[in-house]
């Protein structure tokens, strides 16, 4: 079976090269759509600038898996269907992975046999989104966790994406079967997503929801009302932060639910134990400069 894992990534070296390592040994390529959207066009971006590129091209690559192309981009779609057009014929199934997702190595291998078996055409992932960073993620019942994040679905020769939210693929070839017709596991495995961790990633990403994507349901000035005070706060300081806006997520309340957070009580996947150590120095030094 030959799976392509596809990502589309922007300024997203935190934890770009574990991520990287983990899918590597199960990927037939890795196809990756690399640049800013329109919104960090007009901000002057043309490319990343935090060694996302650097990061992706010096990966060891021994078996030529790994194709990187550049924006910039129009958004996400677009993103999505250049990468896909990257995709090979002899594709059986599409990953898609954020830069900022690590999955453990079960999981990929548990996902390749359930493949195998012929009968699921996607499988979708629940998100451990982590907050203010490594020992808390978006808990039980909170809308992270709630929310199916899709992110393996039938190839086909000619296929592409018709759209990234959410993502779906389309195909005109006879084999093709569409996303009504499914057969669709949910919620397959937990899905460790290194999110809302660092201040730089945190600011970039709820910015860009509120004024491009999701307008008028957001927080206002969630990164200093929400995000650092709570990253620095004590335990009663984010309790009380998490009390007045019924968890901590960038989302209004009343747009998205509760979504508090709850504690992480397994290991890390292997390539972000090894790593913990520099990723903990990372948030401690972008926190000193806020």
């Amino acid at each position: 079976m030959n799976i392509a894992f596809g990502m589309i990534v922007f300024n997203g070296n935190y934890v770009l090269d574990a991520c990287l390592e983990t899918i590597y040994p199960y990927a037939s390529q890795i196809v990756v759509t690399e640049g800013p959207v329109g919104y960090f066009v007009q901000k002057g971006f043309t490319e990343s600038t935090d060694g996302t590129v650097e990061t992706i091209r010096d990966f060891p690559d021994p078996d030529g898996k790994i194709q990187m192309i550049h924006g910039p981009w129009s958004e996400k779609d677009e993103m999505c269907r250049a990468y896909g057009a990257l995709i090979r014929p002899d594709a059986d199934f599409v990953f898609h992975v954020d830069s900022d997702e690590v999955h453990y190595p079960e999981t990929i291998e548990k996902v390749i046999e359930v493949l195998e078996t012929g009968r699921w055409d996607s499988i979708s992932f629940r998100s451990w989104a982590f907050f203010g960073g490594f020992d808390r993620i978006f808990g039980e019942g909170s809308f992270e966790q709630g929310f199916e994040f899709h992110r393996v679905q039938r190839w086909y020769p000619g296929a592409n994406w018709q759209t990234h939210r959410p993502p779906t693929v389309l195909s005109s070839g006879p084999e093709h079967r569409p996303w009504r017709e499914h057969d669709h596991l949910a919620f397959f495995a937990g899905m460790p997503h290194y999110s809302y961790v660092w201040p730089s990633q945190v600011k970039a990403k709820t910015e860009y929801y509120r004024e491009s994507v999701a307008p008028g349901r957001c927080i206002p000035g969630y990164f200093e009302q929400v995000y650092l005070p709570w990253v620095r706060g004590s335990d009663a300081e984010r309790r009380a932060i998490e009390d007045r806006w019924n968890g901590c997520h960038d989302f209004l309340p009343e747009t998205r639910g509760p979504c508090r957070t709850g504690p992480f009580d397994r290991p890390h996947p292997p390539a972000i134990e090894k790593r913990l150590p520099q990723l903990r120095r990372k948030l401690e030094a972008e926190l000193a400069d806020h």
